[in-house]
Formats: structure tokens, sequence, C-alpha cells
């Protein structure tokens, strides 16, 4: 027997976040057709706090995720999430509810044929130990159920794993679709129901660390703890430089399109001139930047090697006398090093084949030799202690060339420095050049004075992207410079970690415990894969559906596949793979919309559908795609919590006949929102 339909009827929220006092939606009447209610606002005024709401009524504070009120940060306790934490979050309360009997709350209604369903989670302050008591009441007609049967209840109806594929924001959708490879599988798993034992595994791992280690010298186990910690603290590190970059990335995006249409709308002022005073300029210009290029390259080749030593030329001339000095006082560094080193050896041996032998004993050979060396340094054999240091290193022929290349600085130093200058001077002289003809072009193409101010304007706009756009190039270098410095630190933590387990391992084999959760984990991960590959194909059949609908105008990605773990790929119309970063930022997010889209379809719950910020950084045309093929498929009811500047007339009219209600929120002073229905009559008046 097939259940009758669900329709929804009202969302309420009452001194929950940003709301003071009660604030009531209608969902009734919500057709296929007619399945949007739009609920804008200014940025601030509170659409994420009604969204939060809508989660919270359905996980609870015991849920982690959504304790997670910053990025990176572990999640707050159940109290400070409910009551709030100083100088970091409000607290589930809004500031208006002070007295002890005021409670938060948050309420969905439905009916199911003649059933009515209610579902509510209401917050109270208490004096117990928590500081709160936290209740979910669901009512079937006219039956309470038991708070039990109520967790039951609502975990059937909407389990923790799919509630953000119905209820998530712009920046969820930018951070699915900006994520580096392999972000899906995590996401995915979570609808597949495998999230648990992702869970059971960190415990495990944890367990089987403290068994392994247990037998582990105090001196050991104390360096795997600080290697853990610096882990630790790398990978929070590099997650939070992954997130800058990422958003870094996105503004670049950004200002490189905005820097595009300004030329456009700049190249538009043209009117233009003859075509023959046209291709004039335009070879001058193309002249002046031939020159400039040909000079920009003897600077580069000869400038790179002799810089340094020009711009210093007395340190120069010094260098070439230390140099001619160790040349005039010995004709052969290495000779008189041997001579001096092997000579008074030499000697004494030969003086001991003599007939009758000279036998020297220690203290004669050591006045031998100390005559020999004094009369090499007469005869203009210096040892070694004449040889500078900066000199030890090289043979007599490095030195030489050195000595030679420093013979021509100091003698051309002077000449060539003024050539570098005059070359420089030039070079900035063909800029200006180029600069002027490039001004005098646009002058000849600008007719009126409105013209050349437009001109003026937009050029001074684009000079000041440029310059943002220079240093954001400098920061995403910076960002990953810091990211693989952080990878190497994590790598070494590590590799610390192992060399430290392995140089005990004989102790972890005898340790029955560990060996027990290493088969544990194994037929865990085993599990987890036979249901990877069990799923996968479904999952990849609806994704396809979704990006043949969302990507149709599309030549670059006609299909997308998922391995076994899965990770994404993309395929343009001959199947040959497209680079996940060669693809737009707006591509990605209607990648990142087909698979929330997908992985709603694979869950197959009846529940309303809340986006906060549904456009984004979606560009124009993508808009429109969502617009026209998206939302009105989405959910029903589709909950829009856009901003006033995201959904403007234009858009609201583009919807028109999809649009059951719409309501704005108002906010005096950033804690006293509350929801107001406006254009009652005008969408009232739409036939469904």
């Amino acid at each position: 027997m097939v259940s009758d339909p669900i329709e929804f009827t009202s969302l309420e929220v009452e001194n929950i976040f940003a709301y003071e006092g009660l604030s009531q939606i209608d969902l009734s009447g919500c057709t296929a057709e007619r399945n949007m209610v739009v609920i804008s606002g200014r940025n601030g005024a509170g659409k994420t706090s009604l969204l939060n709401a809508i989660k919270l009524l359905f996980l609870g504070s015991d849920n982690e995720e959504i304790r997670r009120v910053g990025f990176g940060g572990a999640p707050l306790s159940a109290k400070q999430f409910v009551l709030g934490q100083p100088g970091r979050w409000y607290g589930v309360f809004n500031k208006g509810a002070r007295d002890a009997d005021d409670h938060a709350r948050a309420m969905l209604c439905w009916t199911q044929g003649t059933l009515k369903v209610k579902i509510e989670r209401i917050f109270s302050r208490s004096n117990t130990t928590a500081g709160f008591e936290e209740r979910l009441i669901v009512r079937r007609g006219a039956e309470q159920l038991a708070p039990e049967e109520a967790e039951s209840f609502l975990s059937g109806l909407a389990p923790s794993e799919i509630v953000p594929f119905y209820f998530f924001d712009g920046e969820q959708v930018q951070s699915f679709a900006d994520a580096e490879e392999g972000r899906e599988r995590a996401e995915i798993e979570r609808l597949l129901k495998l999230s648990f034992i992702g869970d059971i595994l960190r415990e495990l791992e944890g367990y089987g660390k403290s068994k392994r280690r247990s037998g582990l010298p105090a001196d050991a186990q104390s360096q795997v703890v600080q290697a853990e910690n610096e882990l630790r603290s790398a990978e929070a590190q590099i997650e939070l430089l992954q997130r800058s970059r990422v958003d870094i990335e996105a503004e670049y995006s950004d200002l490189d399109r905005r820097r595009t249409r300004l030329d456009d709308q700049r190249n538009a002022l043209r009117t233009g001139i003859s075509e023959s005073d046209r291709r004039r300029m335009v070879n001058r210009i193309e002249v002046i930047s031939s020159q400039s290029e040909k000079l920009d390259a003897e600077l580069s080749e000869l400038l790179a090697p002799e810089a340094p030593w020009l711009t210093n030329l007395s340190a120069v001339r010094d260098a070439y006398n230390l140099l001619d000095d160790q040349f005039s006082s010995s004709t052969d560094l290495s000779l008189s090093a041997k001579l001096h080193g092997e000579l008074p050896e030499a000697l004494k041996g030969s003086l001991a084949h003599l007939s009758p032998p000279v036998m020297l004993t220690n203290s004669q050979y050591e006045n031998f030799s100390l005559d020999i060396k004094e009369a090499l340094v007469r005869r203009g054999l210096a040892v070694g202690a004449h040889v500078s240091p900066l000199l030890a290193a090289l043979s007599p022929r490095q030195a030489k060339v050195l000595r030679d290349r420093y013979l021509v600085w100091t003698e051309r130093g002077p000449s060539q420095v003024s050539s570098h200058v005059e070359k420089l001077r030039l070079l900035r002289q063909l800029a200006q050049e180029a600069e002027q003809a490039q001004r005098d072009l646009d002058e000849a193409e600008l007719t009126s004075d409105e013209a050349r101010h437009q001109f003026d304007s937009l050029s001074k706009t684009i000079l000041d992207l440029d310059q943002q756009i220079r240093d954001f190039t400098e920061r995403l270098a910076e960002l990953r410079v810091k990211e693989r410095q952080t990878l190497e630190i994590a790598e070494q933590a590590k590799q610390r970690i192992r060399q430290c387990e392995q140089k005990y391992e004989s102790v972890t084999k005898e340790n029955q415990a560990y060996q027990l959760s290493v088969k544990v984990r194994r037929a865990l991960e085993a599990y987890r894969d036979r249901r990877r590959t069990y799923i996968r194909q479904s999952v990849e059949e609806h994704l396809n559906e979704r990006i043949g609908i969302l990507l149709a105008p599309s030549q670059l990605i006609k299909s997308v596949t998922l391995d076994d773990l899965f990770a994404m790929k993309y395929f343009d119309e001959q199947l040959e793979e497209v680079a996940r970063r060669s693809i737009s930022a707006g591509m990605r997010q209607l990648v990142a919309m087909g698979m929330l889209w997908a992985l709603r379809d694979e869950a197959g719950r009846d529940l309303p559908v809340v986006i906060d910020t549904p456009l984004g950084r979606i560009d124009r045309e993508n808009r429109a795609l969502l617009m026209s093929e998206y939302f009105p498929k989405a959910g029903r009811p589709l909950l829009l919590l856009p901003t006033n500047s995201e959904m403007d007339e234009d858009v609201l009219c583009h919807l028109g006949e999809r649009i059951r209600r719409r309501y704005e929120i108002k906010n005096d002073g950033g804690t006293r929102a509350r929801i107001e229905e406006i254009d009652r009559a005008r969408y009232n008046g739409i036939s469904s």
C-alpha cells in the first residue's frame, strides 16, 4: 500500500539564535508547479540563523557537527553551544530571551493524508549541571510520542547523515566545489550510513595506539606524544591554509572576471578612427614593443650574473688584489704546499740510504725540517699560511680564472656600468613611449568628452584591479609555500612516530590486545569497501542525470564518473578527462549542486530543502540554469534564503509563477530578527 504524500504546512522559530519572539512561515499550498518559498534579507539579518535553527530541530545539541561554530575548530560542548561562550558564540537562546522561564524552540508541521504531524525541539534554562533542558516533542494526530519513540521517529524521518544534503548554504556548496579531490568520499559516506564505521575506526585507532605503546619505555612514549601533538597542529594548520587559499583563488577569479568585464566596457567606448590611421598607430606601438622586448632580453642576460659585482666596484678591486697577491707570492700554490709538506721527509729518507747511513733523532729531524721550510720561504715558496681561506677550496686553475674575471670587471667595470645604465634608461624611455602611443590611440578613438571621462574612470578602476590581482598572486604564492612547509612538518612528525614504533616492534607483536584491534579494523574496512562498491553505480547514475540538466549547455563536461573511493573525474564529449582545476569556479559549483541533488535522490526522503545564499558566486548564465532547471525540481517545498542583491526584481520576475510565498527578514541591531510576509496578494493571485 502506497502511503499518502507529505504536505508541509508551517515552520516556526521562537527566541532562537538571532530571532526574538515568534516568527512563522506558511508552507501550505506548495505544489510541483509552485514549490518555492523565498525568505530574503540583507547580510547579517538572520538567514543563517534560520538555517541553523532548522538543522538544530533535526539534529539536536548532541550532534558534534552542529556545535562546530568556527571553521577548523573543535566543537563546543553542549553547554557552551546552548548557553553561549563569551567572545566566541552567543548561544542558542536569543539575547532578548533573558528570563529564566524563556525558551528557545523550532517547530515543523505537516499533514500526511488526514494525519497531522508536528515535531518541535524546545530549549529551557535549568539549575542542573548542564544548565539547560532540551526536549524533542513529536505529535502524530492526538498522540504525543514518548521521548525514546520521538527520537526514533525523527531518526527514521531524517537520519543525521542526510541532513547536510537537504539543509545547506552557498558556502557549503563553495567548499564542496573547491575541495581537493577525495572530499566527495567523506560526504557520500555520510549518506551511505558508513560514517559510523569511521567513528568506530577512530575509536579503534585510539585504543590500538594505547595498547601498541603500552610496552614502550617512558621516554619513547613521550617522544611519540610530542610528535603526535606536532602532527595534529600541522594538520589543523594545513586545513586552515587550504581554506584560505581556496577563498583567495575564488576572489582572484572574481577580480579577473570583473577586470575582463570592465575592459570590454572600456573598449566599447571606442568609436573608431580611419583604418589607415589606426594601423599606423598600432604599428608604432608594435615597433616600440619589439624594441623594448629585445632590450629587455639583453639586459636580462647581462644583468643577472654581473649586477652584484658591478654595483660595488670597490669590493671587486679588493677581491682582485687578494687574488693577484696570492699569485704573485707563488708560482704554484699546490707545488709550494707539497714541498713544505713532503720535502723534509723525502730528504730524511735519502740520508738514510747514504753509506754510511745518516740517522736523525726526532729532535734532529724537527730542526732539519724547520731549516728546509725556512729555505723554501726565503726562495719565494710560501707555505699555505699565506693562502686566503676564501681560496682554500679552489684549484690553482680555478683561482686563476677567477682572478682574470675580476681583472675584467676592475678594468672595464665603470664603462660596463655606464652601458647598462644607458640601456635601462632607454628601456624606461621605450616604456613611456609605448604608454604615450597607447594614450594617443585611445584619445583618437574617443570622440566625446563624456566618453573620455568614462574611459579614464574605467582605466583607473582597472589599474586598481590589476594591483589587487598582483597582491592576490603574491598571497597565493605565500600560502602555497606555507602549505608545503607545513606538509613537510607533518610528514616529519609521522616519520618520527613510525621510527619510534618500529624500534620496539617486537614488543608490539606480543601485544594480543593490539593485534585483535588490527583484525577488527581490517574487517570493518573490508565491509565499508564492499558497501561503497555496491552503492557507487547508483550514485553515479543519479549524478550524471543531474549533470546532464545543469551542464547541458556546456561543451566542457558531459559526464562524471566515481571510482571505488568516490573520487570524481570529469569527461568531455570525446570522453577525454578534464582536469579538475581547469574548470571554472561557477561550473564547479554546478557540479557540486548536481552532487548534492544526486545524494538527495539516493536518500529518497520526503523533506523540505533549505538553501542559504542559493546563488552565491554563480555567474549570470549559470544562475539562469539553476533557476530554470534546479530550483523547480529541488524540493517541495524549497526554501530559498537569498540576500537582497542575489534576488532582485528581475530574478523574482524570472521565477515568478514558481514562487508560492515571499518573506523578508527584518532585524534591528543584529539580534532582533523577525520574519514578515510580503506581496501576499500578488502570490496568492497566481493561478496554480
